[in-house]
């Protein structure tokens, strides 16, 4: 779907809402594996280009990086690359406080090398000290001792799927 802006289809544009049923996939969030439940969104019959209502995108944003970094999968490029962003940081400065090179951090993030398990630990610490997000530095806290004894590597591609509620995120369980 493309997104829809500054477009200048309004008269066929159809109004849709987002279901568990069909979501709506939120690739503007920068990660391939977005869903959303309980939003509008706005498709034109035309040309096909979309745009949709988002509410309290900050806090939608956070518990996004909340599930990256809480996860017990490892982390993919796309992730890291999506963190980094969160806390605004340049690469060249994100990999500096990571004690690696930009073009490490760059082949890391285009997805030409795989993330070691101690570098996507790291990451995920780095990320819980620096976002000013008490909750989850609370919970990575807690996680680290089980962290440090227990590990999966990601053999497919997680699903995040998000509801909203009266302008709040929250998480959806997904059957197994």
């Amino acid at each position: 779907m493309e997104r829809m802006t500054e477009h200048n289809c309004i008269a066929s544009r159809v109004e849709r809402f987002a279901t568990y049923e069909d979501p709506f996939h939120f690739i503007d969030s920068g990660l391939p594996n977005v869903y959303l439940i309980g939003i509008k969104y706005f498709v034109c019959e035309k040309c096909g280009a979309v745009v949709a209502e988002i509410p309290a995108m900050k806090q939608l944003m956070t518990v996004i990086a909340r599930d990256l970094v809480e996860s017990n999968s490892s982390l993919t490029n796309d992730e890291v690359r999506f963190l980094r962003k969160r806390l605004g940081k340049k690469a060249s400065d994100f990999a500096k406080e990571l004690g690696i090179t930009p073009d490490h951090l760059s082949r890391l993030e285009n997805d030409r090398l795989s993330i070691p398990e101690p570098l996507d630990k790291l990451i995920r610490l780095v990320y819980a000290v620096s976002a000013g997000d008490s909750q989850l530095l609370n919970s990575v806290m807690q996680m680290v001792q089980s962290w440090l004894l227990t590990w999966t590597k990601r053999t497919t591609q997680k699903v995040i799927m998000k509801k909203i509620d009266d302008n709040e995120w929250s998480n959806v369980a997904l059957a197994a």
